[in-house]
């Protein structure tokens, strides 16, 4: 398999790289580092390659962090701390992340705040780690109120990709990370737009090669953006596209029964629908854009947020509203949401009145699950 190589992160005082790696086995000679290192693994990849990571790390400390989102939390983040005081973690060690986004989430809010900053390094194991959360130095955990409302920006020392670790992933958790990758998308490049329709998700998990691209054109991408914009100033809220109603959906779950990933695929139709309401965006791009979703077996409406969640009514919209006030992006009052202009051209966060989300989200609800432009 011909993997992409190297793609440099040029954050200012902290340059640092993003390599891929034919297997696991590689780490052995790549990661190391003068320092003492605690790896922080999921308990699901520990179950399915932790035996291959602790061979190519030996002499490293393995906690296991138990799968889920619950362990992203500040009662997961305190236990671990201290533990690792226990086990002789001080200002000279370093972290490494094994796992999807809420263990490069969960480590790197550790490291920036541990000894008051240690450097640590993302192995990410998920399709949508890959492709996002592992790359940017953004961290944190979730509070009740709302997702990623704590964290930090505390960049990695280094990431490493391994794609054939993706041979194991469920389907379920591929599609969330092809999701981020339509995003990314979907703010960027109408020809990364292009290049996605011509595939779909059956050649996506029958190949590894081409999720290693996509993971490679979507860290282009973010690198781009973060060297511009590390802490979130302007151009880099272009990557909450579709964020601000998925979080408010994951709170409303409980963060249970719906991913990530397919929250972002209903965040994002709605994004579109909201986008074409307001006259940015042709009602054939917000078509366009419903296509590209299905042709990756994602979920579009609120009917599917039920049958993920297994609720029984939808949450209402005036709910939903409640729950965006508590989104990073708001300023004062005012809800705002990243839009688009056309596939690949993404606006700057806006408030949007209140009166008209609530019209957009009552449109929003009335589509139906066969609304796939099929």
């Amino acid at each position: 398999m011909k993997l992409p190589g190297k793609i440099e992160v040029p954050v200012a005082g902290h340059r640092y790289w993003v390599t891929y790696l034919d297997q696991i086995a590689d780490l052995a000679t790549t990661i190391k580092t003068e320092r003492s290192q605690f790896v922080l693994i999921d308990s699901t990849v520990d179950r399915l390659h932790g035996k291959a990571f602790r061979r190519a790390l030996k002499g490293t400390q393995f906690l296991v962090i138990k799968a889920g989102e619950k362990s992203k939390s500040f009662a997961a983040l305190e236990a671990i701390a201290e533990q690792l005081v226990k086990l002789g973690a001080n200002r000279s060690s370093e972290l490494i992340a094994i796992g999807g986004g809420m263990v490069g989430d969960l480590t790197g809010f550790l490291a920036g705040i541990f000894m008051r900053g240690i450097p640590f390094v993302q192995v990410p194991t998920t399709l949508l780690a890959m492709v996002d959360s592992s790359v940017g130095g953004k961290a944190a955990v979730n509070l009740k109120a709302g997702k990623n409302l704590a964290g930090v920006f505390h960049q990695p020392r280094a990431v490493y990709i391994i794609p054939s670790v993706l041979e194991t992933l469920p389907a379920r958790e591929l599609k969330c990370g092809l999701a981020e990758a339509i995003k990314t998308a979907l703010i960027s490049e109408n020809d990364f737009v292009t290049e996605l329709e011509r595939h779909s998700f059956a050649l996506a998990a029958g190949s590894t090669e081409l999720k290693a691209m996509v993971s490679a054109a979507c860290i282009t991408v973010k690198a781009a953006i973060v060297v511009q914009d590390e802490r979130e100033q302007s151009i880099r809220a272009f990557l909450n596209f579709g964020h601000t109603l998925a979080h408010a959906l994951e709170a409303q779950a409980g963060y249970k029964g719906i991913l990530h990933g397919e929250a972002v695929a209903i965040g994002m139709r709605f994004a579109a629908l909201l986008s074409r309401r307001l006259g940015y965006l042709t009602q054939a791009d917000e078509q366009r854009i419903t296509n590209l979703l299905a042709q990756y077996e994602l979920p579009l409406t609120l009917a599917d947020y039920l049958r993920l969640t297994r609720q029984k009514t939808a949450p209402q919209p005036k709910k939903l509203i409640e729950l965006m006030r508590s989104d990073k992006k708001n300023k004062g009052k005012a809800i705002r949401f990243v839009l688009l202009n056309a596939p690949g051209e993404a606006r700057l966060p806006e408030p949007v009145p209140e009166q008209e989300l609530l019209a957009s989200l009552k449109e929003f609800q009335a589509l139906v699950r066969d609304e796939r432009g099929r």
